[in-house]
């Protein structure tokens, strides 16, 4: 029996001459393992980035991530550097949650502050 991961998301955009929105109400997905990771991340400024903490899960499946720090920006990486990684994602102050779903190959994600250690709130499920 797997457990239901309900996620959503909106974006619009408004101005002179400019109205366009998008939506998608929550959707329902399956989720085959049992296991997430919740936690507040203090990211710091190391050359490599943070390992974000994912030792418990089998794999890696949906993550919804907010940059905490009211001024610096926080890069979400793929790993760190010295195992490879590259920053795919910037949360920058004040960002909304992004969500997303990890692709499979990727093991150990990581988080970059640049300027000055910054918390980041972590929520990542096994798909």
């Amino acid at each position: 029996m797997s457990n239901t991961i309900t996620a959503g998301a909106a974006l619009a955009l408004s101005g002179v001459g400019v109205n366009v929105s998008a939506s998608q109400q929550n959707i329902s997905v399956a989720q085959t393992g049992n296991k997430y990771v919740e936690q507040i991340v203090l990211t710091s400024t190391t050359a490599g980035g943070t390992a974000i903490p994912v030792s418990n899960l089998a794999n890696l499946g949906f993550m919804l991530i907010q940059n905490l720090d009211t001024v610096n920006y926080v890069d979400v990486m793929t790993g760190t550097t010295g195992a490879g990684g590259v920053a795919f994602a910037r949360l920058m102050p004040g960002d909304p949650p992004f969500l997303f779903r990890w692709t499979a190959g990727i093991t150990a994600p990581a988080l970059l502050a640049h300027t000055a250690a910054a918390l980041v709130s972590v929520l990542l499920m096994e798909n």
